[in-house]
């Protein structure tokens, strides 16, 4: 594959780099219950951090949906003006509020958050506030992009980042998710109370267990308690890949810019290990959720950018300017049996078309991976998120 650039505007440049904020991914949602529903929705991140550029939307995906058919965006919540009290966040309904005391951030928007029904949910970073009123007003209409698709604006548009998106099912035949979210549901023939990150970060979204209906403090497998703004506990559930990364750990470096899912059903996630100092020349990059047995390798530039499908490509790339590929000896990867490859790469010696170039202290570099995989018989390729990490 060829890869190919075009150049962004400078506003998208700003607006894409206005992304690298700390990671954030959601935890635990938790959408229907009995009688009032005590719905809410648990953003993993870090105490002290605000929630300026964090939204959470809501799309259908049911044909006959009481706000509208499929792709209809349902609900808008901008978090806006607040800060995460503690390693968690929640947004909630007043009725979830009064069921958990003090355990809901806010609980401004009233009851009935989300409709029972099928439904993707998104956690969004968008640091433009004329871009989230834009999204606001879209409330009520079809966001597919283009229309008739699978695809929102929430992946198409460079100033929305998809931190993370996942997909409940209430069993009926003929709904629909959007963006590659992981699906979950039915419970029996019922749409889920809620699902759960198998222990919290970096845990992956259990896929046989869900939340209870109601908090009991009685063991009732498949069933976990709710537990807003908490660890979630470790249930020893099967998972299926998130879609967004976790943050924390030894990692290294901010994720950015918006992912297209592969044949797996996840999307790709590059993370890093490591340190930012340069002097100690200790950095490994990470690509994960992965097809099985796909040759891929890693990307680097000094800029970011967006290029939507390039070389007929399914996914997009996240670098722009001048992009360096680690195809040297023992550099290309492949992912073998667990969906994975990675690299420990010298910074003294990042490729670049023009040759190899030393990283500095102050500069921030984009690292990217890109892997080949195959689409119902037929050979294509796909990305990971973006990687911005900034070296001192």
């Amino acid at each position: 594959m060829k890869l190919s650039t075009s150049s962004l505007s400078i506003a998208g440049v700003v607006a894409l780099a206005g992304l690298a904020q700390s990671q954030n991914v959601m935890t635990e949602v938790r959408i229907s219950t009995r009688g009032i529903d005590e719905e809410y929705v648990e953003i993993q991140g870090v105490a002290g951090q605000s929630t300026d550029g964090l939204m959470i939307c809501v799309v259908e995906g049911d044909p006959s949906g009481t706000g509208g058919g499929e792709g209809t965006l349902d609900d808008v919540y901008d978090l806006a003006g607040d800060t995460f009290s503690a390693s968690f966040y929640t947004l909630g309904s007043s009725a979830a509020s009064a069921a958990f005391p003090g355990l809901i951030d806010n609980d401004l928007f009233g009851n009935d958050l989300f409709e029972n029904s099928s439904l993707t949910v998104y956690l969004l970073s968008v640091p433009d506030p004329l871009k989230r009123a834009d999204i606001s007003s879209m409330e009520g209409n079809d966001i597919r992009d283009p229309a008739g698709s699978m695809t929102t604006i929430f992946t198409t548009d460079p100033a929305i980042t998809i931190l993370d998106a996942v997909a409940i099912w209430d069993g009926d035949m003929g709904d629909v998710f959007f963006d590659g979210a992981p699906v979950f549901g039915p419970d029996g023939s019922f749409l889920p109370s809620g699902v759960l990150r198998d222990g919290g970060c970096p845990g992956d979204w259990c896929n046989d267990t869900f939340v209870n209906f109601e908090i009991d403090g009685v063991p009732n497998p498949p069933y976990a308690d709710p537990t807003p703004k908490s660890v979630n506990p470790t249930t020893a559930c099967m998972t299926t890949p998130s879609q967004g990364i976790c943050p924390g750990g030894a990692g290294i470096g901010t994720p950015y810019c918006a992912t297209n899912a592969n044949s797996t059903g996840a999307s790709g996630a590059l993370s890093a290990t490591g340190s930012v100092v340069v002097a100690t020349n200790d950095v490994t990059l990470m690509a994960s959720s992965l097809p099985n047995n796909a040759f891929g390798f890693f990307l680097a530039s000094l800029d970011a950018g967006f290029v939507a499908n390039p070389g007929g490509s399914e996914g997009n790339l996240c670098l722009g300017g001048s992009i360096g590929r680690y195809v040297g000896p023992g550099e290309i990867q492949n992912t073998g049996t667990t969906g994975e490859f990675q690299l420990a790469i010298d910074l003294t010696a990042v490729p670049q078309p023009t040759g190899f170039v030393s990283v500095a202290a102050g500069e921030t570099w984009r690292f990217q991976a890109w892997h080949r995989d195959a689409v119902m018989g037929s050979a294509t390729s796909n990305f990971t998120n973006g990687l911005e990490i900034d070296f001192q």
